[in-house]
């Protein structure tokens, strides 16, 4: 029988010391615990977390911003080579346009913003755009003027920026200086999910089994002790899922809750609705909840227009008042940004889509083939403006002629 080696006849002599040694025992279990870090390095291992980070980096990437001058009615593309390589092709020797927008919006999903430096020359002239690590920064505040500046210190490198310099995007903020990012704002979801997920590792490390107690009817000594918890720990082990035999009167009494009991899938659901309301990510995007296809469009919907348009809109006032000098502010330029890439879902739905645009006159087909990828149609045929009375061109309605559809 097992343990039958394990526990002899001591004398009740360390019995004072038994009972402490059992005290203790107990406070460990249920008063002290292990100290669960709350920092990036424990929170990125979590799924939601780590979904929410890539999601929302993702999405920021991939919307491209252009400079736009208003002109009268107009909003018209501006044809300026450094504004556009630095927007849209290069904006260091590099980092991609991509790249750039990720690592800002990571810097303020973890530290609460990120900001990019717009280096200029002696001139003034715009040369490069570089991100800057917002865990590398201190913000001092000035005792002669009522400003923050900026300060980095990256390698053993250290340089001081003004605001103006900076272009800055705050996952949220609360006086426009400081940022608060998720861990400031969930950091105690993210210990709870990171508790559930080592209990279910620990769990599942002790062969599903849970701790308990082995009680003998004798005092034994502290070696003796630890030879009977080995022995039963081998069971929970190496030799899982066999019949455990006590014998010498002992007695095996469970101690804690089972996965049931403490509703441990509940819970991690549960860490994934909080991570999607922190964040403004649709719990369907983080693999999680049964909505229907329609449901789940809609909250697509409300993810871009209520999360990214509000970041969208911090970037591109930033990038206006930053990234632009105060001349060509003068002239009407300003940055726009394109948010309807994170919308054009499915063939059916973009196509949808591209026929009520043109059936009310607000895109040309020539700007929707564009937006595919697809040459103008020849001859300049594609130029034609459309209103849905019986789809007929612009020119046709108004001067009264033969329809063209």
């Amino acid at each position: 029988m097992i343990l039958s080696q394990a526990v002899s006849a001591d004398s009740g002599k360390d019995t004072q010391a038994g009972k402490k040694e059992f005290l203790d025992s107990l406070r460990q279990l249920f008063l002290t615990g292990e100290e669960i870090p709350t920092g990036r390095s424990a929170a990125e291992q979590l799924s939601p977390v780590a979904a929410a980070h890539r999601i929302l980096t993702n999405a920021f990437g991939i919307i491209p911003f252009g400079v736009f001058q208003k002109v009268g009615g107009e909003r018209l593309p501006v044809e300026d080579e450094t504004l556009k390589r630095l927007l849209s092709e290069a904006p260091n020797s590099l980092t991609t346009p991509y790249m750039l927008q990720k690592l800002v919006m990571s810097n303020a999903f973890w530290h609460g913003f990120g900001a990019v430096w717009n280096r200029r020359d002696q001139a003034g002239r715009l040369v490069e755009r570089l991100a800057l690590p917002t865990e590398c920064c201190s913000i001092i505040k000035d005792p002669e003027a009522p400003l923050y500046w900026y300060q980095y210190n990256v390698d053993g490198v250290e340089r001081i920026f003004h605001p103006r310099e900076l272009s800055l995007l705050f996952f949220e903020t609360y006086n426009g200086i400081w940022g608060r990012g998720l861990l400031d704002l969930a950091r105690e979801t993210v210990a709870s999910d990171a508790l559930a997920q080592r209990y279910g590792r620990k769990f599942y490390q002790n062969g599903a089994r849970v701790s308990g107690i082995v009680e003998v009817d004798t005092d034994a000594k502290p070696e003796t002790k630890d030879k009977v918890r080995r022995e039963f720990a081998r069971y929970a082990g190496d030799d899982a899922f066999k019949v455990a035999v006590l014998d010498h009167g002992m007695k095996y009494t469970q101690l804690g809750l089972n996965q049931s009991d403490a509703q441990y899938m509940e819970s991690r659901s549960f860490s994934v609705e909080e991570i999607a309301r922190f964040t403004g990510v649709p719990k369907h995007m983080l693999q999680t909840g049964n909505e229907s296809y329609n449901s789940n469009q809609q909250q697509r919907v409300n993810y871009v227009t209520d999360t990214l348009v509000p970041f969208v809109t911090q970037w591109e006032q930033q990038d206006r008042k930053k990234f632009l000098s105060r001349q060509q502010r003068a002239r009407g330029w300003y940055i726009h940004g394109n948010v309807s890439v994170l919308m054009r879902g499915d063939d059916l739905t973009r196509s949808q889509f591209y026929e009520r645009m043109t059936r009310n006159a607000i895109y040309n087909p020539d700007e929707c083939r564009a937006l595919e990828e697809k040459a103008p149609i020849p001859g300049g045929l594609g130029q034609e403006f459309f209103l849905s009375k019986n789809m007929g061109s612009l020119r046709s309605i108004v001067g009264g002629g033969e329809n063209n559809g």
